[in-house]
């Protein structure tokens, strides 16, 4: 028996007799790579309209998904996330509300293009509301979904023959009191192989908590892997002053069962989330009302 008849007869999968393992259905290059299997044909990047309405106290969604990969498990690989800074469409918010195209308008700004002169169709100048996008992944019958912050751009890693990625808004005035100005977004984001180094984080915003006073208890972001506290004194005219307090870590949400009190002097310092926490609450100590927010790290 030859050396090439013995290799044979340990393949367990079909061949063809010359020519090695068929192709996988659509495949037409046997040495395509992972990511060009899984990716090909699909939607791997693109841009998606956010109306945004700041009177809506409910989770706001795009309609459009930015990203949707499915594919073989046996593809599964690492993908890098791109999530592009965001922009505004400088359109009055109930001329674009009527409009039945709102996935194809068009004329968007970054923050570097918006004025500072009011936004039109309103008397007050623009501001950003707290875009996120929404991330599902996983392999096999295995698939989480967490959300982070859209910032003015990031960068993000995932393992997984499974993605989808859209946009929204979960948090508003009365959900953290913060708001943005009424009006579409214009939110884009692609994937592509490889790993990335970025740091993608996650804001929860607490809202105005009094100078000895308890914050409720907030849901721990999905991956949070390091928190640091932000925050500004209620008044928005007074001076600045030191952020001081504890973020709290508890087993219950109803702040029962402690895991850990973290007592931080300012922004900068970072505390570890520890094990069997999956709820957090803030104590303010800096001796005036403070607007306060925590930030996580997420470990992706």
């Amino acid at each position: 028996m030859t050396r090439d008849r013995r290799l044979r007869l340990l393949q367990t999968e079909a061949f063809y007799p010359g020519n090695g393992l068929p192709p996988r259905p659509g495949e037409d290059r046997p040495g395509l790579s992972p990511f060009g299997r899984l990716g090909k044909g699909q939607l791997l990047g693109k841009p998606s309209i956010l109306i945004y309405d700041h009177r809506v106290e409910a989770e706001q969604p795009a309609r459009v998904d930015m990203i949707s990969v499915i594919g073989d498990d046996l593809d599964a690989c690492s993908m890098v996330l791109t999530l592009h800074p965001p922009r505004v469409i400088q359109l009055p918010f109930d001329e674009i509300s009527a409009r039945l195209d709102q996935q194809n308008i068009s004329g968007e700004q970054t923050n570097s293009d918006v004025a500072i002169g009011d936004f039109p169709g309103t008397s007050k100048p623009f501001r950003w509301p707290p875009l996120e996008a929404s991330i599902e992944f996983g392999v096999g019958g295995c698939s989480t979904t967490f959300v982070v912050d859209y910032v003015n751009g990031v960068t993000l890693s995932v393992v997984a023959s499974f993605l989808r990625v859209h946009a929204l808004v979960t948090q508003s005035r009365d959900n953290g009191d913060i708001v943005g100005t009424s009006a579409a977004y214009y939110l884009a984001a692609h994937v592509g192989p490889g790993f990335a180094e970025g740091r993608p984080q996650r804001t929860i915003f607490v809202g105005n908590v009094d100078d000895d006073g308890h914050s409720c208890v907030f849901d721990l972001p999905k991956f949070a892997k390091v928190a640091r506290l932000a925050g500004r004194q209620a008044h928005h005219h007074h001076r600045p002053v030191h952020t001081i307090g504890w973020i709290r870590f508890w087993q219950s949400p109803t702040g029962h069962d402690g895991v850990g009190d973290f007592h931080v002097t300012d922004s900068q310092s970072c505390v570890e989330v520890p094990n069997a926490a999956l709820y957090f609450s803030v104590f303010n100590e800096s001796g005036h009302k403070m607007k306060l927010s925590v930030i996580f790290e997420l470990a992706l």
